[in-house]
């Protein structure tokens, strides 16, 4: 009887099998999202990276974060041959996010139901190696300051390089080719929402400052770009200094308004729907005329920085194998109808 409880137990489960690269791991397969799971029926599984995934398993849903082109043909044909296990998400559809110049063309297909809230994405050019290039920064109306960013976003230190360029002296040290978008002031706070499926979770963060010099004024300033590095140290030092604009502007921030939850659903759900994948988290900021900008979209981030991380993750893990469930039910169903099986498609689900 005991034995019989506990194959049932057993059968009862959800294996997880995920795959990332060390450091990338420590931000979401945590110790406690590992107990919290297993207590509720997950069972979270390190996939060897050094053995065949063909060999491993058994899996009902893989996560994974991983950038090599091999990995992604072991998985294509994992997926193949084991057709009922869910893979989230596609390496085709993830690979989109790599690439900074058209990462953002999905945001144009989203829309928000009160017509009068725009969603967008800052002007942006791609500065090219030739000299010549740089006078298309006006001719394609584009306004400084800019903010550049190295084009591929594939989770290296060198992707997380980014500098505020001022003026065209700025333009000059830039590594190229690079990415340059049109900064928008707002109130040095960013909105990270963070999607798992059909849930979402926005946080408030702190941001880049305002920039309160004209175009104009900006051209004069003799230090023409200035790396992120570089704005947190001279921020980190002038509050040290002074303690009162410190407080003011935590209070300043602090009364910045969250974006109203049916925003934050309706951009996760557009973006979620456009780009075809569930795992993600993107940057949002708001300008001082209430229009929402989406600056930067991240495949698989670090959910461990959210309260009560573990039970959203779980709860995702739990909806995709309850939605796989009642997709075989409803696949079966439709195979008795017409009087045949029909088979499986072997492909990502």
């Amino acid at each position: 009887m005991a034995s019989s409880s506990s194959s049932s137990s057993s059968s009862n489960r959800l294996r997880v099998g995920y795959a990332f690269p060390p450091n990338k791991e420590r931000n979401v397969i945590r110790p406690s999202l590992v107990d919290y799971a297993k207590l509720h029926g997950v069972d979270l599984v390190r996939i060897d990276l050094q053995t065949p995934l063909l060999h491993q398993g058994p899996f009902h849903c893989i996560i994974h974060k991983l950038y090599d082109d091999a990995w992604a043909e072991h998985l294509q044909d994992f997926a193949s041959k084991n057709p009922d296990v869910v893979v989230v998400d596609r390496p085709d559809l993830i690979a989109r996010l790599y690439d900074r110049v058209s990462m953002l063309d999905v945001v144009s297909q989203v829309k928000a139901s009160d017509s009068g809230v725009r969603i967008e994405v800052p002007k942006q050019i791609v500065l090219k190696q030739e000299d010549g290039e740089i006078d298309s920064i006006r001719d394609l109306d584009v306004k400084f300051p800019v903010i550049a960013k190295p084009l591929a976003s594939d989770g290296s230190a060198k992707s997380h390089e980014m500098s505020l360029v001022f003026n065209r002296r700025g333009l000059k040290d830039l590594e190229t080719p690079v990415l340059l978008q049109e900064f928008v002031n707002h109130g040095g706070v960013m909105f990270k929402v963070y999607v798992a499926g059909e849930e979402s979770v926005c946080v408030k963060r702190k941001s880049l400052p305002d920039v309160a010099e004209t175009e104009e004024e900006l051209e004069k300033k003799p230090d023409g770009a200035m790396k992120f590095s570089q704005i947190s140290r001279a921020e980190e030092k002038s509050e040290k200094c002074n303690g009162a604009e410190k407080k003011a502007a935590a209070e300043e921030e602090e009364e910045i308004e969250m974006p109203p939850e049916k925003i934050v659903r309706e951009v996760s759900n557009g973006l979620r729907e456009a780009m075809g994948i569930r795992l993600f988290n993107f940057d949002m900021i708001r300008d001082g005329n209430g229009t929402y900008y989406v600056i930067d979209i991240n495949y698989l981030p670090g959910f461990a920085v959210l309260p009560e991380y573990e039970q959203f993750l779980t709860k995702f893990f739990k909806e995709v194998a309850e939605k796989e469930k009642k997709k075989k039910v409803e696949e079966d169903d439709s195979a008795i109808e017409d009087g045949k099986a029909k088979p499986r498609c072997c492909c990502f689900q």
